[in-house]
């Protein structure tokens, strides 16, 4: 029986060892499981306490190890999905990417539709999947919104109402975000909130390099900013 006693501490110290969270509960489950015999046979009659305790633990961990091996399971995309994933959303975990997915909803648009309208609150956070469209400020065309960029987020980052309105110039196939849903989403996922803050604003930064803010006057990053809602701390 000693031998189960120093085989389970070995385990232990194996698990201790080990970086993977999966692996780390999978040793300390089958060092509890070594202990068990040694707590019914080292005395006279069973020690109870540490092996209702033991049971208990290896009760959880087992729980916790079921749950790693579904968080672990293969995401599979659609060939759309799997387009974004690799072109925006590369620096989410694949997981993290199909619980981003789950608060959307794909919507079509066609040519001369309104996605966003211009001094409303910003409902949905959009992101083009196929299509063009028009960012008109007070009626005046200033840019194009393009595939693989978002329509609204400066809004979303600032909870601000929309700065412009957005019109589409093609049919228009589209992501869609609930406002809402999504900030209920983050509140239940800090680091994905922090992540996908991140990618909007590379987008606000590579939109504001394409209308040649940045090339040309890189100290008015803030200004422009600030003028289109932003805040600054």
């Amino acid at each position: 029986m000693t031998n189960l006693l120093h085989l389970g501490n070995i385990l232990y110290l194996v698990a201790y060892s080990v970086r993977d969270v999966l692996w780390l509960r999978i040793l300390m489950v089958a060092a509890m499981f070594c202990l068990l015999p040694y707590y019914f046979c080292c005395s006279a009659t069973p020690l109870y306490e540490p092996i209702a305790w033991q049971s208990i633990f290896i009760a959880v961990n087992l729980f916790q190890i079921g749950l790693l091996i579904l968080e672990r399971r293969p995401v599979f995309l659609g060939e759309e999905e799997l387009r974004l994933y690799r072109t925006i959303f590369r620096s989410l975990q694949p997981r993290e990417f199909t619980k981003l997915l789950s608060v959307a909803e794909w919507k079509k648009a066609r040519e001369g539709e309104v996605l966003m309208q211009q001094d409303q609150p910003v409902s949905e956070l959009l992101l083009i999947a196929n299509g063009r469209g028009r960012i008109e400020v007070d009626g005046r065309s200033v840019a194009e919104v393009v595939s693989h960029q978002f329509v609204g987020e400066m809004g979303f980052l600032t909870e601000q109402v929309a700065s412009a309105r957005v019109v589409t110039v093609l049919p228009t196939e589209y992501l869609s975000w609930p406002v809402e849903k999504l900030r209920t989403l983050f509140e239940n996922s800090p680091q994905l909130h922090m992540k996908v803050q991140g990618i909007l604003g590379a987008d606000v930064v590579d939109k504001l390099r394409k209308e040649g803010i940045i090339a040309a006057h890189p100290s008015k990053i803030m200004e422009t900013y600030q003028k289109r809602g932003g805040t600054t701390q």
